[in-house]
């Protein structure tokens, strides 16, 4: 068994190699904006949950898509649910279009013009959680319309 020691750095040791020459590029002091960053990045990563459990609907669990990104699994869904009739395929077709620009908007994030404007994060946040409840709502209704009982008359009303 292969076992480290580690020794205690002396202020001699501490000034040269690694990290004398390390420095962060921006210090974490506004507590807000990486907040924000956290729900933006939540949010993302709950929508593409949503859309892989809305995905399995179709292929009844038996592939896994984990690993495709975003807008590949939005295309995968489009796909998949106009081979099974999906009943409200508009509906999808509009939240397929916004998951997609949302895909791209996370790119952005890392770019300092949009990183460090609080506001429009926890607005790109709310946004992606609109957009997964819109995603949410399809499903439950394609999973209620699909285990309806035979002789249910539909409902007229749209929710």
């Amino acid at each position: 068994m292969l076992t480290l020691s580690v020794h205690a750095q002396t202020a001699e040791s501490a000034a040269s190699g690694f990290g004398a020459t390390i420095t962060t590029l921006k210090a974490a002091r506004d507590h807000g904006r990486a907040e924000s960053i956290r729900d933006l990045v939540d949010a993302h990563r709950r929508l593409q949950s949503s859309v892989l459990r809305f995905l399995s609907l179709f292929d009844d669990g038996r592939t896994r898509h984990e690993a495709r990104s975003l807008d590949a699994l939005v295309g995968l869904l489009q796909k998949k649910a106009r081979a099974a009739g999906f009943a409200r395929m508009p509906e999808l077709n509009a939240a397929v279009l916004a998951a997609r620009a949302a895909a791209r908007q996370r790119e952005a994030l890392f770019c300092d013009s949009f990183a460090t404007d609080a506001p429009a994060l926890r607005d790109a946040a709310r946004e992606l959680e609109r957009l997964d409840a819109t995603l949410v709502g399809l499903c439950v209704e394609h999973v209620m319309r699909a285990n309806a009982p035979c002789d249910a008359k539909p409902d007229a009303r749209r929710v």
